[in-house]
This record gives C-alpha cells, sequence and structure tokens, in this order.
C-alpha cells in the first residue's frame, strides 16, 4: 500500500525586520510552512551620544528599542514597561528586572503606566524615530514628564532586495505584515508590481491592513497587536513559540 504524497508545504513571504524575522521563520517552518525571509523595511540605528539623566521609569515598544539601547547598571531595577510579551522577555534577558507587559497597543501600555506610575513621573519612552502612535502625548495629556529617546529609525529595504520576493509572488500563498509602515511598503509593491496576486495577507493590526483595501487580496487582522495573535490567523496545525 503506497502512503499519499507529502503536502508540499506553503509558501509565506516574511516582511518583518531582522533579527527577530529568523524568530518568526523557524516558527512557521516548525508548522510546515515555508518562509520567504525578506524584510520590506531596515532598521538603522541612531547614535545619541547625549548623557541621558535616570528616569523614573523606561518605555519600550519594541525589540528593536531593547536591542539598540545600551544597557546600564543603574537602570537594571527601573520599572520597565513593554508593549507586549516578547519585548519584554528580551528585556528581562538583558538586564531589566522589574518589567511589566501591557501584551497589547499603545492604549493599552497607557493604561498600564497610569496604574503603576503616581503622575509626574519621568517616564523615558525609547522608541523609532518615527513611532507608531503618540505615547508621548498620551502621557502628558496623564500628567507625567514623558520624553523620548530616539534609538534607530526604520528605512524602506532598497527595490533591488525585494526582486527576488516579488518574483517568488506567484508561489507564495500568504504575506506577513508586522507593521502599518510595512503594510503600506508591501501594498505600493503589489499595486504597481504585481497586481495579478491574489493570496492572503496577514496583518498584525487594522493599521497594517489599511492599505491593502483596494487590492484584489484577502486580509486577515489578528485579534491583538502580538506576533502570536498574528500567526493564529494563518491556516493549518497551530504555531507555536
Amino acid at each position: 500500500m503506497q502512503c499519499a504524497p507529502k503536502p508540499e508545504p506553503r509558501r509565506i513571504w516574511v516582511t518583518r525586520t531582522g533579527p527577530h524575522n529568523r524568530l518568526t521563520a523557524r516558527r512557521l517552518q516548525a508548522a510546515g510552512w515555508e518562509p520567504v525571509v525578506q524584510p520590506v523595511m531596515m532598521v538603522s540605528p541612531i547614535v545619541n551620544c547625549a548623557p541621558m539623566a535616570v528616569p523614573d521609569a523606561l518605555v519600550f515598544t519594541s525589540l528593536q528599542g531593547v536591542r539598540l539601547h545600551p544597557f546600564f547598571p543603574s537602570l537594571a531595577k527601573l520599572p520597565v514597561f513593554a508593549a507586549g510579551d516578547r519585548t519584554a522577555r528580551f528585556a528581562r534577558i538583558c538586564g531589566y528586572s522589574n518589567v511589566l507587559s501591557a501584551n497589547g497597543d499603545v492604549h493599552d501600555l497607557r493604561a498600564l503606566i497610569n496604574h503603576h506610575m503616581p503622575a509626574g513621573s519621568e517616564i523615558l519612552h525609547i522608541s523609532a524615530l518615527q513611532p507608531a502612535g503618540d505615547l508621548l502625548g498620551m502621557l502628558r495629556r496623564d500628567g507625567f514628564l514623558a520624553r523620548r529617546r530616539c534609538v534607530y529609525q526604520t528605512i524602506d529595504a532598497p527595490v533591488i532586495d525585494l526582486e527576488w520576493a516579488v518574483g517568488a509572488l506567484p508561489d507564495i500563498s500568504h504575506i506577513l505584515i508586522h507593521s502599518p509602515r510595512a503594510g503600506l511598503r508591501v501594498a505600493t509593491i503589489l499595486r504597481e508590481e504585481y497586481h495579478m496576486w491574489h493570496g492572503t495577507v496577514a496583518c498584525i493590526s487594522p493599521a497594517a491592513a489599511r492599505p491593502f483595501s483596494k487590492l484584489p487580496v484577502t486580509t486577515t487582522i489578528a485579534n491583538a497587536p502580538t506576533e502570536a495573535a498574528l500567526l493564529r490567523t494563518l491556516p493549518g496545525r497551530p504555531i507555536h513559540g
């Protein structure tokens, strides 16, 4: 008796920036997917030599912020607020011992900070040059002395770097979108370079899905702005990690 042929892995374009896109790819491979790992955005560190006064609390809204901000022992025991669980875990690995996770979006993070910190506290947001959402403005309206320290910016990956991923689109069934800026970049590519693609775009948030509203694609949206929720939107067996 012959065994049924093993189905070919479904191909999925992972547009997330590095180095954390490799973690995404491993989780997808474990669930039977064939990831095409090609970021549409690049992270460019910002060197900030200005001295930093120690605040009352730190806020990280991304893994990149934790990775690119130098850790100092004087910060180890400060309250640290992270937007998501993965960012919180990475902050603990880097040496921060008092870390809380909002496990949600900027509004959940704002609520978490308000619950744990008294008004008037100095809050330092370690962020991108162009952060998603106005957390700084929200915290200032809540009565905090909030400021930002930019440690990176995201820029478009060169078009030539994307050519092989765009060329593979006929064999790709899904595209994974981790941010609104990545969504805008991919939607522009599909509109201008490959408007006949009719696959599924899995988006981490409604804002990330918005650029695809007028394209002939199916969009799925995670029920929370986390990678775990995003991967749960994909068909097939559950993706762990």
